[in-house]
């Protein structure tokens, strides 16, 4: 199977009964293969497709030199037009800012709202992002890399906290009158970092968990936390096919930048030093150039 869910490219053949796209045409794809007819399709919740595939985990993606995208994608819509003002490195990125896009609507963030995120790993950043267009007041950011950190700063980060140095639960407390932060967004897929979270949310607070955990995690969880203080806990994975295009959106008109986080191109015949390079955390998001 050939990897790689979030790419962009040109349209260089199409088939006989294609007649939305041509030749030529600047595309970037939203990788769920959806059925369109079971109970979460009908309802536009098509990342929950009941049949679901994916671009790059069950159907070969874009780490290539080309991609072959099936019918069902074509007749659905998607494949979406990269709008003139977006390279084709920032529109590569347009996926995983779609799920940003679907993570800070599953806070239900009120304009104003304290929002914790914890990791400043390149989707954290994003959230960072995303989330300071969708109103939030002070954002607050837990990263034990300094570099990180830093970049968190630089990008608009309110707070910035390093759990490695100081108690998280604590210093969120403090900068949000005692009270604890309104929502908080988890992008660390680690359980005891989710359980430490879950203790620096105010009453009536939403933990969402962006990160998903090794299969088989468990945590230890106080119900009383959650039921005394009317706390919501919620997810978020992917994003429908009208958060991409939002997500787009936010680039073309320049709402959004990730320009910053994109700080390694390869050649694709140095795919696997580019694996090395982010398995080892050095840098945020390389792109493989085919």
């Amino acid at each position: 199977m050939i990897q790689g869910h979030e790419f962009s490219g040109e349209i260089q053949a199409v088939g006989e009964d294609v007649q939305a796209y041509t030749i030529g045409e600047r595309v970037t794809l939203h990788p769920v293969i959806s059925c369109g007819h079971c109970f979460y399709c009908l309802r536009g919740h098509v990342n929950m497709c009941l049949n679901r595939k994916t671009i790059g985990y069950d159907e070969n993606g874009g780490f290539a030199e080309y991609v072959l995208i099936p019918r069902s994608m074509v007749e659905s819509g998607s494949l979406v037009d990269i709008p003139d003002a977006i390279s084709y490195d920032e529109a590569a990125l347009t996926e995983p800012l779609g799920c940003t896009v679907n993570s800070i609507e599953t806070c239900r963030l009120n304009v104003g709202a304290s929002l914790l995120i914890v990791g400043a790993g390149p989707m954290g950043l994003m959230n960072l992002l995303v989330g300071r267009v969708a109103g939030a007041g002070k954002i607050i950011i837990s990263e034990p890399n300094e570099k990180r950190l830093r970049l968190a700063e630089k990008l608009g980060a309110d707070v910035l906290i390093n759990p490695k140095e100081e108690d998280l639960v604590l210093r969120v407390k403090e900068e949000t009158e005692g009270l604890g932060a309104e929502a908080a967004i988890v992008t660390i897929g680690i359980p005891h970092v989710i359980a430490e979270t879950l203790k620096a949310i105010r009453k009536l607070g939403v933990v969402n968990l962006f990160a998903g955990c090794p299969v088989g995690s468990h945590m230890k969880l106080d119900p009383n936390l959650v039921h005394y203080n009317e706390m919501l806990v919620t997810g978020s994975q992917n994003g429908t096919l009208t958060q991409f295009k939002r997500g787009l959106n936010l680039l073309e008109n320049r709402v959004v930048d990730l320009s910053t986080l994109i700080t390694h191109r390869f050649p694709l015949e140095k795919g696997e030093e580019a694996f090395k390079k982010r398995i080892s955390l050095e840098g945020l998001k390389p792109l493989l150039l085919p």
